[in-house]
């Protein structure tokens, strides 16, 4: 069986190590290939896969919610988030499911029931999958700021039914305000991603003690975001887990084999040390 990752760029995802490393691992005859498109080439990429070899296709930025458009299926998680970063094709039809969310959900569980006032950094598809994860909390209030006035539209509209939900311009004076009184704190975007900024702009002067940063990126492990906060007293985490429990879903969706974290852990641990000696 063939599987794969479209997006762009795609020079930081371990996705294929990863998946091929697992592959190896259970001795199962599959592959998984990297695919980066130019954005004009996605509804074309999409409609040939229901003529090719691939059972199942991860997506990531910048095409989770614009994939959603060509779809013939989208499970309820993924029609409420509205963004797809897993496919499968089942009987020629391609199905949309997001394993975002659940990768997610898993990786915040030991703070859960600490996450009552929360801050996302972003509004692009991995935000949507934040965002629906909390919804699914018993959180109290949600903070999320976006540079792009469109997609703060877009976000209030398909983000409604969230009560005490407010979504704000990016501004450092709002931020700063709002961060002195939330618990939790997570950077959805690639700033900080390696390859793509060494640098986030937040600069509080303030104690972030009892307060936990997350970022979705993985790599680089210690972000600048997760500096930030573990300088001035955060717990942090970073998007390590998320993409592990994402993965194992996405692999059970695609041929129902279920598999062990710690078996991917264990790979994404040495493809990891590899990767910095490289």
């Amino acid at each position: 069986m063939r599987f794969g990752i479209i997006g762009n760029p795609l020079k930081h995802s371990i996705s294929p190590r990863l998946f091929n490393e697992i592959f190896k691992m259970m001795n199962l005859n599959f592959v998984y290939d990297p695919f980066e498109l130019p954005a004009e080439d996605l509804e074309v990429f999409i409609n040939s896969l229901r003529q090719s070899d691939i059972a199942g296709i991860n997506v990531t930025i910048p095409f989770k919610e614009r994939v959603c458009d060509f779809l013939d299926w989208l499970e309820l998680p993924a029609s409420r988030i509205k963004a797809v970063n897993t496919i499968y094709k089942a009987n020629g039809k391609l199905c949309g499911y997001n394993t975002d969310y659940y990768g997610f959900s898993e990786s915040i569980k030991e703070f859960k029931d600490r996450i009552k006032n929360v801050l996302i950094f972003g509004g692009g598809g991995a935000a949507r999958a934040v965002l629906y994860s909390i919804s699914q909390l018993n959180y109290q209030k949600v903070f999320l700021v976006e540079r792009s006035a469109k997609k703060r539209e877009k976000l209030q509209k398909d983000f409604g039914y969230i009560q005490n939900l407010e979504i704000k311009e990016w501004k450092e004076d709002y931020i700063l305000e709002i961060l002195r009184g939330v618990d939790f704190v997570v950077n959805t975007t690639p700033l900080g991603m390696e390859g793509v900024s060494n640098f986030f702009p937040l600069r509080p002067t303030y104690s972030l003690k009892n307060k936990v940063f997350v970022d979705l990126i993985y790599k680089p492990e210690l972000t600048p975001f997760l500096k930030i906060g573990q300088t001035l007293g955060a717990e942090i985490k970073n998007g390590s887990q998320m993409l592990i429990f994402q993965a194992i879903k996405s692999l059970e969706i695609w041929t129902g084999l279920k598999t062990e974290f710690k078996d991917w852990q264990k790979i994404y641990n040495s493809i990891y040390k590899l990767t910095d000696k490289s």
